[in-house]
């Protein structure tokens, strides 16, 4: 089985987060703009080197994404396990 890089596990999980946020028909409109909005920055964010990210940005971003979703337990689960693949969250 191919290793992945932990970069690459988290375009995934935020891939999946994405699809979730659409197709849950419980989430209101305006929070599924919001939130799809603001995943795509997080996930330009923490698509550069780790070194180059904005560490206090990126943790702007994942706390924002978190507040509005972790009512969702499929999405809190996902956004959850970005905390393995992200070192400073």
């Amino acid at each position: 089985m191919a290793e992945h890089s932990d970069a690459y596990i988290v375009g995934r999980l935020i891939k999946q987060t994405r699809l979730l946020i659409a197709m849950d028909d419980t989430i209101p409109m305006e929070t599924k703009l919001q939130t799809q909005a603001m995943l795509k920055e997080f996930e330009a964010s923490v698509s550069v080197a780790e070194t180059e990210q904005d560490r206090e940005e990126v943790r702007g971003q994942y706390y924002f994404l978190y507040d509005q979703l972790s009512a969702y337990p499929d999405l809190e689960a996902l956004l959850s396990a970005m905390r393995n693949f992200i070192s400073y969250l």
